[in-house]
C-alpha cells in the first residue's frame, strides 16, 4: 500500500503515517493538493492528512476533500508536542526568527510573542529544522 503525506520526513504527517501504516510504503508530497491529485489518479493510494487540531481548529484543507471527492477510510490521532530547536549553545535571546508550518506557528503562538520572534512559514517542521541544521545561523530556530 502506498501512503502519501504532506511534507518532509520526519514531519508530524510522516510519523502519523508510519504509526497508522508502519508496512506500507510512504512517500512525501511538497502540497496538500498534490497529495490529493495523485490519490484521485491512483485508487490504490491513500493519503493521510492533519483535519485539525485542538489548538487552532479546521486545518483548512476541506475544500480538497469536496474538490477531489476522495473517500475519508479511516481516522488516526497523532499527539503533537512542539519544541524549539535551535543551533547547540544558542540561547533563546539570541533568537529571532523562527521557521516552521503555518500551523505550528499559529499553535505556538503565546511563546513566539512573549519571545518577540519574526515568523517564517515554511512547508512542514520537519523540512524547517533541517534547514536550521544546514544554514547554521544562532538567529534562526524551528
Amino acid at each position: 500500500m502506498k501512503i502519501l503525506f504532506q511534507g518532509s520526513m520526519g514531519a508530524y504527517s510522516h510519523l502519523a503515517a508510519l504509526e497508522a501504516y508502519p508496512n506500507a510504503d510512504i512517500i512525501p508530497c511538497k502540497t496538500f493538493d498534490e497529495c490529493f491529485s495523485k490519490a484521485n489518479e491512483d485508487a490504490k493510494i491513500r493519503i493521510i492528512i492533519p483535519e485539525s487540531n485542538r489548538i487552532t481548529g479546521n486545518i483548512g484543507v476541506e475544500y480538497l476533500i469536496f474538490k477531489y471527492r476522495l473517500n475519508i477510510y479511516a481516522e488516526h490521532f497523532h499527539p503533537v508536542q512542539h519544541h524549539l530547536l535551535g543551533l547547540p549553545g544558542t540561547k533563546t535571546k539570541d533568537i529571532k526568527h523562527v521557521y516552521s508550518h503555518a500551523q505550528a506557528l499559529s499553535q505556538s503562538n503565546k511563546f513566539i510573542k512573549k519571545n518577540n520572534f519574526i515568523e517564517n512559514v515554511r512547508a512542514d517542521t520537519a523540512g524547517s529544522a533541517k534547514y536550521i541544521s544546514e544554514n547554521k545561523n544562532k538567529n534562526e530556530a524551528a
